[in-house]
C-alpha cells in the first residue's frame, strides 16, 4: 500500500509539472522555431540525468534488445516534442492541454486492445463514446464543422496519438535497465537525430541575446518537466503498465488551463472545462474505476 501510495504522489507531481509546461511552450515559441526549442530540450535532459545517475548510483547501460524501443521511443518523443511546440505557436496553450491530455488516454487503451488483440467490454464502449464526445466539445465542433481541420487543433491530436505510442515503448523500459537510464538514452539518441535538422546559426544568437524570461522557461521546460517528470512517468509507466498510467494525465488539464489563464492571460472557456470532466469521466470508466452503477470499491 505504501509503495503504491508512494507511486500515486510522484505521478501527480509529474502532471502537475507537465500542466505548467504548455505555458512555457507557449512562451518559448515566441524566441525560436520549434526545431530548436526540441533540440535544447533534448540537450539539457541527459545533462540532468547524468549527475542523478551518479548520485543515485543507477545503472546507465540498456540490455542490447531494448535498444529496438529506445529508438522507437526516440521518434516518438521527437514527432510529439515538435507536435507540442508547433500546437501551442499555432492554438491555446491552456486548450491544447486540455485535448491532448482528454483524447491521449483512449487512444493509448485503443492501441492496447488492438495490440492484445481483445475487444471492448460494454463499460470500456460506453467510456471510449464519451471520450470521442469529450473531444468534439472540446474543438467546438457545432461552431464551426471545419474546426478539427484548424493547425492548432491538428498538431495537438498528432500530439495525443504519438504520446500514447511512446507510452506503450516506454512500458517495457524496466526489462532492459531502468527509466533513468531508458530515458538518458531515448533524449541523447533523439538529440543526435534532431542535430542534423537544427539552424545552428539562429540557435546562437538566440542564446547570446535571450532574457531572463527565456531562460527561466527553458531550464523549467528542459530540467524540471522533461527530465525529472517525464522519468518520473516513464518510472512509473513501466511499473503499472501504460494503461493505467494514462489516466493519471487527466491531472494534467487543469493545472494547463490555470496556469494558461496566469501567465498568458488566456480566457477559461466553458467547453474546455465541460469537455476536460467528460474526458476524465471516460477515463475512469474504461478503467473500471466507475461502475454504471456508481463509483468501485477497492
Amino acid at each position: 500500500m505504501k509503495k503504491e501510495n508512494g507511486l500515486l504522489i510522484l505521478m501527480i507531481v509529474s502532471m502537475c509539472i507537465w500542466g505548467t509546461s504548455w505555458s512555457c511552450a507557449k512562451i518559448l515559441g515566441q524566441y525560436t522555431s520549434a526545431v530548436n526549442l526540441s533540440f535544447l530540450r533534448f540537450i539539457l535532459v541527459p545533462l540532468t540525468l547524468l549527475p542523478i545517475t551518479f548520485i543515485t548510483k543507477q545503472k546507465r547501460s540498456i540490455h542490447k534488445k531494448g535498444w529496438f524501443h529506445i529508438l522507437g521511443a526516440s521518434v516518438f518523443i521527437l514527432l510529439y516534442t515538435l507536435f507540442f511546440f508547433k500546437g501551442v505557436h499555432h492554438g491555446f496553450a491552456g486548450a491544447g492541454g486540455v485535448l491532448v491530455t482528454t483524447i491521449n488516454p483512449i487512444i493509448a487503451y485503443l492501441i492496447g486492445l488492438f495490440i492484445s488483440k481483445i475487444l471492448p467490454k460494454k463499460q470500456e464502449y460506453i467510456g471510449l463514446a464519451l471520450g470521442f464526445i469529450a473531444g468534439l466539445i472540446l474543438l467546438k465542433i457545432w461552431d464551426n464543422t471545419q474546426a478539427i481541420f484548424d493547425t492548432g487543433n491538428i498538431y495537438f491530436l498528432l500530439a495525443a496519438l504519438v504520446w500514447a505510442c511512446m507510452s506503450k515503448i516506454s512500458s517495457h523500459a524496466n526489462k532492459f535497465g531502468n527509466a533513468i537510464g531508458f530515458s538518458l538514452w531515448v533524449h541523447i539518441t533523439t538529440a543526435l537525430g534532431l542535430s542534423f535538422f537544427v539552424d545552428f546559426n539562429e540557435l546562437l544568437i538566440v542564446l547570446k541575446t535571450a532574457d531572463g524570461v527565456f531562460w527561466l522557461n527553458i531550464l523549467y521546460f528542459g530540467i524540471v518537466n522533461s527530465a525529472l517528470a517525464t522519468t518520473l512517468f516513464l518510472y512509473v509507466t513501466a511499473k503499472i503498465g501504460a494503461e493505467k498510467a494514462s489516466t493519471y494525465i487527466f491531472i494534467v488539464p487543469s493545472t494547463a488551463v490555470l496556469t494558461s489563464w496566469l501567465l498568458l492571460d488566456e480566457s477559461i472557456l466553458w467547453n474546455t472545462i465541460l469537455g476536460g470532466i467528460l474526458g476524465i469521466v471516460a477515463v475512469f470508466i474504461i478503467n473500471g474505476t466507475l461502475t454504471l452503477n456508481g463509483i468501485k470499491k477497492a
